[in-house]
């Protein structure tokens, strides 16, 4: 069972965004299984760092879009992906030097994050961005 199902509630209407959000989705669903499996430190740390990765990937395609079409509220968007992506390197940081357990705590943060995230923050520049021809 998935740990968070994408719904019409994450969606912000631009296809190439929500596909983007689909797959980080889907990397979550993917880590979530694995920490509550237990599953070694060397696989959980392949999947921190992948989803890191993608997260950064993610959050640079949607930067690049608020600031070509002008966002109003980029600044404020972008200083939101930036303590996000400091707070998962400072979780990343502690697992690997053994401070630190992934949890389904540490999931949680993600999820909550991540969902809170698409639905707020995200859905704000949907009118704008679809004004300006996004899709």
């Amino acid at each position: 069972m998935a740990y968070i199902n994408w719904s019409d509630s994450l969606s912000v209407k631009i296809g190439s965004i929500d596909n983007q959000h689909k797959k980080l989705i889907d990397l979550l669903n993917n880590f979530y299984e694995n920490v509550n499996q237990g599953s070694s430190n060397e696989k959980l740390t392949g999947l921190i760092q992948g989803l890191k990765n993608y997260t950064n990937e993610h959050f640079t395609s949607e930067e690049r879009v608020m600031k070509v079409n002008g966002y109003p509220e980029f600044d404020a968007h972008k200083k939101q992906h930036d303590e996000f992506i400091a707070k998962v390197s400072e979780i990343q940081t502690k697992f690997l030097s053994g401070k630190m357990v992934l949890s389904i705590e540490v999931t949680n943060f993600i999820k909550t994050w991540i969902s809170g995230h698409i639905q707020g923050t995200d859905k704000r520049y949907t009118n704008f961005l679809l004004e300006k021809g996004v899709k």
